[in-house]
């Protein structure tokens, strides 16, 4: 109940100080970047998407610690069971617990901050979440090979978190400054908020979204890839070293 409610209660500071500082809930200022004036469904939007984000990186590291916690990673690791099945497992079960929180935090923005969504918006929207859901999986594998050798992930999810939220548009659009909008041309999350905010704030066209949805493709083409070559070159040098059993 936790992680379903609490990306949306760091959204409140946000929404009192943009009113204390606009005078209201419209911005002409920040419609001329975000494309539109409501700054407080920009930022829901954001706070629902980057759900999964986090979810990811934080659960497949940390199941990898757990495992290496209670002794059971060696076990794991030497079976015969391909390793990608075990880390899609875990991060299957990971997005399933997302979703449950998506579907919570959509309930308190339809009801407690007034935020619609049509039905005929769900198809492409859920397109796009898992596209970006693909790509993350990407992350979060490359992520579980580091744990193999570091033994912690947690400071490492966290620096990577920080990252995310100054480079891409969870919290303000990218084109408040142009090194952020250079860096966020390389991060998944980009896309997918750009073509979901389309379709459900901006009352955009798929089709004029499929730039930024195909850009997407093609970077969880790239993250999957790096991933697993990552996770499969830390898991052979952790073998060698034998440090798959230290603590």
């Amino acid at each position: 109940m936790f992680w379903a409610i609490f990306p949306i209660l760091w959204v409140i500071p946000f929404i009192f100080q943009g009113e204390a500082l606009v005078g209201g809930m419209n911005s002409p200022e920040f419609g001329e970047l975000a494309g539109t004036e409501r700054f407080v469904p920009f930022v829901l939007i954001g706070a629902i998407v980057s759900t999964y984000l986090f979810s990811s990186l934080y659960g497949m590291g940390g199941s990898i610690r757990m495992e290496s916690y209670w002794g059971t990673l060696e076990y794991i690791l030497g079976s015969p069971a391909r390793k990608i099945s075990v880390l899609m497992g875990k991060a299957l079960s990971e997005s399933i617990s997302s979703t449950l929180f998506v579907a919570t935090q959509m309930v308190i923005c339809i009801f407690g901050f007034g935020l619609t969504l049509a039905v005929g918006k769900i198809l492409p929207i859920l397109l796009t979440m898992l596209l970006l859901v693909a790509g993350l999986y990407g992350m979060a594998i490359a992520l579980a090979g580091v744990t193999l050798q570091i033994k912690e992930s947690r400071s490492l999810v966290h620096t990577i978190e920080y990252l995310f939220y100054l480079f891409s548009p969870i919290r303000y659009p990218v084109g408040i400054h142009p090194l952020i909008a250079s860096v966020s041309v390389i991060i998944p999350l980009t896309y997918a908020l750009i073509a979901i905010r389309g379709v459900w704030l901006l009352n955009q066209p798929i089709n004029a979204l499929w730039r930024n949805i195909g850009i997407l493709a093609v970077l969880d083409v790239v993250f999957i890839a790096f991933g697993y070559s990552i996770f499969y070159f830390m898991e052979k040098k952790v073998r060698k070293s034998g440090a798959v059993s230290q603590y």
